[in-house]
């Protein structure tokens, strides 16, 4: 039953009132401690009137990230480089203090020692830096730059359009990722972006592939997925300028972009195709199709849309000993490839060399070396004289074959012979392979790796050339 109480209804309602006077003054005191503490700011009054529209303006610089100890510089030429003296620089991530000093020790014509006249590398080595001071490889080019050396960057690996991605282990020694050409030009942009951010500057010239015609996989690695059957199949060059004039457009796109603008003076030359090699051919260093042994048409002239388009070509010319004046890359070229040099289209040939064929042993491939390779493919490894053979199999660029020096080589080529005729308003740049490297080039190196790598004879030779 309810009980009327006015004593006890009184103490309800005194209660309330306090509780209504502490809820008061938390709500009044809150905002005081918010402010303080910096935990509440009240919001700005909007404005009375839109502001005017302010004007469009350029977006920042790139960010210069701080530089690493900068390479001592060299000492100035008094006469400029041939680039005709070039070298490509070492790869696989190897830049030591033998090969740094012995790409400093090319004489101009003067007598004075310095940096080539022309140097390749690849985009993936030039952080390299296993030497005492850990210099990246990209300094030192910088330098060689600011004497005058032109320097060009080969993107590695290269984009090709295949849909697919490689597994490296099975990639039959292809340098090659699966990408667009729009891919292809971001690669390049990322490259150069990235150098500038490190380094305030960025390399200008640059070659996006590489024997596309030889590393772009076939239709049997592809499982189909490509659209042409072999190195011969002319789809393949159909493809290859195909994929060469998006990638162009893909940069000139790239560039018109505001942030874009630093890198306007980057240009692209045209990638070089793997030359015909079977030894002893009258068509050796050619670029032909073939009907049995009969050439019967120029691998070049499906690629003429893209070349003239970029009006910048990259080739190489490897020769057999004895042979720098007769195995001429240039001799095979179309007459609208040669009329476009001799009206100066800028060039570079980013290999020269002996043959690689011209460097093996007969231990490659005589009866001991077959039945090695049978026991090595069967895995069956109980008698040790069957399934191993330590025999040397390569000789080196010191070795004289077929009575001849690869150093005079060297000097006829570069002295002239690589025009194969043509009449040039500027030399071509001419990178001899290879200064210095791991692996399947270590016979070919003019500076061999590790941190007491020898300087080769031919290689002396050749920096020590006045040119």
């Amino acid at each position: 039953m309810a009980r009327n109480n006015n004593g006890g209804g009184l103490r309800e309602r005194g209660g309330l009132i306090i509780i209504g006077l502490g809820v008061l003054v938390i709500l009044v005191a809150l905002p005081v401690l918010l402010l303080a503490n910096g935990l509440f700011q009240p919001k700005p009054e909007l404005p009375t009137a839109t502001p005017a529209p302010t004007a469009t303006v350029a977006p920042p610089p790139l960010p210069v990230s701080p530089s690493p100890t900068p390479t001592p510089t060299l000492p100035p030429r008094t006469v400029s480089l041939s680039p005709e003296h070039g070298i490509h620089a070492p790869i696989g991530n190897q830049w030591t203090d033998p090969q740094r000093k012995a790409l400093t020790d090319f004489k101009d014509s003067t007598g004075l020692s310095g940096a080539p006249g022309s140097v390749v590398a690849l985009s993936a080595d030039m952080l390299a830096a296993n030497n005492a001071t850990h210099t990246p490889m990209e300094q030192d080019l910088w330098q060689y730059a600011r004497q005058g050396s032109q320097i060009y960057v080969r993107m590695y690996p290269q984009r090709f359009p295949g849909g697919f991605s490689e597994d490296p282990a099975n990639s039959g020694g292809r340098n090659t990722i699966s990408g667009t050409p729009q891919d292809a030009a971001n690669d390049i942009f990322e490259f150069v972006s990235l150098q500038q951010r490190r380094n305030s500057w960025h390399f200008t010239r640059i070659i996006p592939g590489n024997e596309p015609d030889l590393e772009w996989p076939d239709d049997l690695y592809g499982y189909n997925l490509l659209s042409w059957h072999s190195n011969g199949d002319p789809n393949k060059y159909f493809q290859i300028n195909r994929f060469y004039v998006a990638l162009y457009k893909a940069w000139q796109n790239r560039l018109a972009q505001p942030d874009a603008a630093p890198f306007r003076d980057v240009t692209l030359y045209f990638p070089p195709l793997a030359q015909d090699g079977t030894p002893g051919s009258q068509y050796y260093a050619a670029f032909n199709y073939y009907d049995a042994a009969n050439p019967v048409g120029n691998r070049y002239d499906a690629l003429r849309e893209a070349v003239e388009l970029y009006g910048r070509v990259a080739w190489h010319n490897y020769f057999q000993p004895g042979h720098a004046c007769q195995d001429v890359a240039a001799n095979f070229f179309p007459d609208w490839l040669r009329k476009g040099l001799q009206a100066g289209w800028p060039a570079v040939i980013g290999e020269a060399g002996w043959a690689p064929t011209s460097l093996a042993l007969p231990a490659q491939n005589d009866s001991r070396a077959r039945i090695a390779q049978f026991w090595q493919l069967l895995k069956v490894k109980w008698e040790l004289k069957l399934y191993q053979d330590d025999r040397p199999k390569w000789q080196t660029y010191d070795a004289r074959i077929d009575g001849v020096s690869f150093e005079d080589d060297l000097q006829r080529f570069t002295s002239g012979c690589y025009k194969g005729g043509l009449t040039l308003s500027q030399p071509v740049a001419i990178a001899v392979w290879l200064a210095g490297s791991e692996g399947n080039f270590e016979a070919a190196l003019g500076v061999e790796p590790g941190a007491a790598g020898v300087v080769r004879r031919w290689f002396q030779a050749y920096a020590n050339r006045p040119f």
